[in-house]
């Protein structure tokens, strides 16, 4: 098999054939020249042996790959084509195990793992074989640099034309690969090199890479709950990419509603829609983890039956529950901060809350506590918890007493109509003082408010939606719950506590109590 992708070698060796093997070339060396000539040669064959883990010979010291095309036409003189060419053969190969030689030394041991000789993962064999070549960097250090370039070179080429590679998921190999960087500083340095050519100027083939990473992803973590670690590792992987602008705009695309399609989640009444759309992408997903249920439903994960525990219980359980979830909703905010840094996307981002919480804020309405479609219209009550976390840590820098950064909030933000703010509506709420008519101009201005202007604002709605609603369904709960405590309380003394009537109204104080605890 021929390399339709072998990098040409200088012009000064045009005029040869470097894969003729024709016995009537000769070739007039010195001394000095032959020995460089034999030493390079044994850097190559190095290189394919310790690095491609790849032979071309029938009998080797160790375990490898045998690459017959290249044995057949064996190159006069190893270059960093002749590894070119190796690299090709052997990344082709529909199943190396068949090409694998295993030494009849009896003294001979296998080197390296057998199934990582035999790897047939593209991205993952040429990233095994940067690991390898960076380990043996001062053995290599000739002509490291190039053979680097080489791999580097051949991911490119397979992120571009990924249909060389059929059958293969590089998208699904590209994930795997950035879990493990995490405790990999080799493989990080291998995705910087990849991401900072494709990224400089994002092409379809990367973004098409990536989108279905980033829909693996959110496939991945949608049985998680927010104490699990694998969670915690795909944040990671997420927050890791959000220092190139062209990925973080990805992932707020294919998160919002109006741009994506195809979602996995589906609530009983049909495709979800409106405010509660926003829960169904990656984004939304990773904030709607918690403690408390994302739809009725739903089991509570904790205070099943709070009735029976004991004081101790409940404080331990208080505890088990709430030390994982602030750790979560610090990744969370540590996350959201790593996408902020980028100036360039910062736009994108506050679109993306802006509208979240425009579309969600009917979710506050009065109405909406007795609607029982309320919960398949809006985001959940953690979602919103969440967020409201994630913006009163951006908003901490300035919100200390006294701070000089207050000033740089423009109160004209609340009133103003133009298309650079990214809370549409915020100007129809019903003002404590009201303005002249005159002061069209300051609706209508086309100023662009500052970030802090921006977070102040979404800081305050997402907090009157969040937390200011649940205190006061939570007052309402204790109310009804007191209620139902005071009938059952009668009803036990009246008929028993083996009455029907009666165990249907510790159930329903069962049910309430267990809302109230967390």
């Amino acid at each position: 098999m021929s390399n339709p992708f072998l990098i040409l070698s200088d012009s000064s060796s045009t005029s040869t054939n470097p894969y003729s093997t024709a016995s009537s070339k000769v070739v007039s060396i010195d001394n000095d020249s032959s020995s460089s000539s034999s030493s390079t040669t044994n850097i190559y064959k190095d290189i394919l042996e310790d690095v491609l883990l790849c032979t071309i010979d029938e009998q080797p010291s160790s375990s490898l790959i045998y690459l017959a095309e290249l044995a057949i036409e064996l190159p006069e003189n190893f270059d960093k084509n002749f590894i070119d060419q190796a690299l090709f053969e052997r990344l082709h190969m529909i199943d190396p195990s068949s090409q694998l030689l295993t030494s009849i030394t009896k003294k001979s041991t296998i080197r390296n793992d057998i199934n990582m000789i035999t790897e047939n993962r593209c991205i993952h064999y040429l990233v095994g074989c940067y690991q390898r070549l960076l380990r043996q960097r001062n053995h290599f250090k000739l002509v490291f640099e190039d053979i680097r370039k080489l791999f580097i070179d051949h991911t490119k080429t397979a992120i571009s034309l990924p249909d060389l590679y059929d059958g293969q998921d590089l998208s699904k190999q590209w994930l795997e690969l950035l879990i493990d960087g995490q405790e990999n500083p080799l493989l990080y340095e291998y995705i910087d090199c990849i991401n900072n050519d494709f990224l400089s100027e994002i092409t379809d083939e990367i973004e098409n890479l990536y989108n279905s990473v980033f829909r693996y992803i959110y496939k991945m973590i949608q049985p998680l709950d927010y104490f699990s670690t694998e969670l915690i590792t795909y944040i990671g992987v997420l927050k890791y990419l959000a220092k190139w602008p062209a990925l973080v705009r990805i992932i707020f695309r294919l998160s919002h509603p109006k741009t994506t399609s195809n979602r996995s989640i589906q609530h009983p009444f049909g495709q979800s829609g409106g405010g509660r759309a926003f829960e169904d992408t990656l984004i939304g997903s990773l904030l709607s983890k918690s403690c408390l249920p994302s739809l009725p439903g739903k089991p509570y994960l904790f205070f099943e039956k709070p009735k029976v525990m004991t004081e101790h219980d409940v404080d331990l359980t208080s505890k088990t529950m709430w030390q994982p979830m602030r750790t979560y909703q610090q990744n969370l905010s540590d996350l959201f901060l790593a996408f902020v840094k980028n100036g360039d996307v910062r736009n994108d981002i506050l679109k993306w809350i802006g509208d979240c919480l425009i579309e969600n804020r009917g979710k506050n309405k009065e109405w909406s506590s007795h609607n029982p479609l309320t919960a398949y219209l809006y985001v959940s009550d953690g979602f919103l918890l969440n967020l409201n976390f994630i913006l009163l840590n951006f908003a901490r820098p300035f919100s200390e007493p006294y701070s000089p950064k207050l000033l740089k909030i423009n109160p004209i933000y609340a009133i103003s109509q133009n298309e650079n703010v990214h809370l549409k509506d915020l100007y129809k709420d019903t003002p404590m003082i009201v303005r002249d008519e005159e002061n069209i101009d300051e609706k209508n201005n086309t100023i662009t408010f500052n970030f802090i202007t921006e977070i102040f604002f979404m800081s305050h709605l997402s907090y009157s939606c969040s937390v200011q609603r649940l205190h006061r369904k939570l007052l309402k709960i204790n109310e009804e719950l007191s209620h139902v405590q005071h009938a059952y309380n009668d009803a036990t003394r009246l008929h028993g506590a083996n009455d029907e009537n009666v165990q249907r109204l510790e159930e329903a104080m069962e049910k309430g109590a267990s809302k109230t605890e967390w």
